[in-house]
């Protein structure tokens, strides 16, 4: 079910005009879509973050602009990272009976058996780009890697989806794979410290190979 979010349209401005609703908690945005007419808009910050943290960015909203009820998708978020806040989004309305493109988390459930027995994960594909309707789109695609042990590599195609969604990735795209633990350094002896004992030893043979022989008693003078 989509959420609801709450919108009113505003004026095109200078960057002050942006600066001063960021101020007052609200976060600009853009309107567009094939069925309607480009807008620029205002949403309620706190609302928005309220909505994602309970559905993600990913799915359907119902957008409620002036009290016209629209259903859209984020197509583009701008954001300060240093500052962890929003700072303009691009709506898009969709239709509800024609496949859209977009993006779910991959969730890995459990623990590996490599992983217990000293190997590394290395989840390298965290989004998996999808095709369906848009009440179809999951709120996140699970694999369970409980069985998985060192040596091991999830692909793609590995993963399980229902019917009415079409993968977009590469069935050979790597998810994951167990590698081996990196050896350990051997305690005691560094590489440079063998290495400069190795070189003293040497000094040490040179110099007794180069010095005087002590002479024999037994022989003449």
């Amino acid at each position: 079910m989509a959420m609801e979010l709450q919108a009113q349209k505003r004026q095109v401005g200078p960057r002050s005009t942006l600066t001063e609703l960021r101020n007052k908690g609200k976060i600009p945005a853009v309107l567009y879509g094939s069925d309607v007419e480009n807008a620029s808009i205002a949403i309620e910050e706190s609302h928005f973050q309220q909505l994602v943290n309970q559905q993600g960015l990913n799915h359907v909203i119902k957008l409620n602009v002036d009290g016209k009820p629209l259903n859209v998708m984020i197509k583009d978020l701008q954001s300060d990272p240093l500052k962890n806040k929003v700072l303009h989004l691009d709506f898009g309305t969709i239709n509800m009976n024609e496949k859209t493109d977009t993006s779910v988390f991959i969730v890995l459930q459990g623990e590996a058996q490599g992983v217990k027995d000293g190997g590394v994960l290395q989840h390298t594909l965290r989004e998996l780009n999808i095709s369906c309707l848009p009440s179809k789109i999951p709120d996140s695609i699970t694999y369970n890697i409980e069985k998985l042990v060192v040596g091991d590599t999830v692909t793609v195609a590995d993963l399980i989806v229902s019917g009415d969604i079409e993968i977009l990735d590469s069935p050979d795209t790597v998810v994951l794979t167990i590698v081996p633990p990196q050896a350990e350094p051997v305690e005691g002896t560094t590489e440079e410290e063998a290495e400069a004992e190795a070189g003293v030893a040497e000094a040490n043979d040179e110099e007794n190979s180069s010095g005087d022989a002590v002479p024999n008693k037994n022989e003449e003078s």
